[in-house]
């Protein structure tokens, strides 16, 4: 794609990429250059939502194709700290959407509201983690 893996690292706070080189800073400041001129151009609103949606499209598959190619270009012991620190952020995240549904459980005790006692949504967001985790692991132990 347009950027390069060797351009950036993770981020030390936060989720995503930032640029450890020259060169991911430019990229960087144009990606930031793109989307100001999209947003501040002096064109039809339907057209510049659209021209807006292509560009934050190749702006995110971008970021998608380096942080996908990144552990390549580090070394054994980061890609393991990343990993520790990602799988810390899953279950943080997991607890989380617990803890809003039975807090939202708690409060509509009284309410008969649809199927569950809170909101739909966290079930949603849930079963996806589920699955990318039963995908994920699959796609591992048929690799190794």
């Amino acid at each position: 794609m347009i950027g390069k893996p060797e351009w950036f690292t993770y981020r030390i706070f936060g989720w995503g990429i930032r640029p450890k080189t020259w060169q991911g800073w430019i990229y960087l400041a144009i990606v930031a250059a793109l989307i100001g001129f999209t947003v501040s151009a002096g064109i039809n609103q339907a057209i510049k939502m659209w021209v807006f949606g292509v560009v934050m499209g190749i702006i995110i598959l971008d970021m998608l194709h380096i942080m996908i190619k990144l552990p390549k270009t580090h070394d054994e012991r980061e890609n393991y700290h990343q990993l520790l620190i990602e799988r810390n952020v899953s279950f943080g995240a997991v607890l989380a959407i617990l803890g809003v549904a039975l807090y939202q459980t708690y409060q509509n005790m009284g309410l008969a509201t649809g199927i569950f006692p809170f909101d739909t949504s966290l079930v949603i967001v849930l079963g996806a983690m589920v699955a990318v985790k039963a995908v994920s692991t699959v796609y591992v132990h048929m690799k190794v």
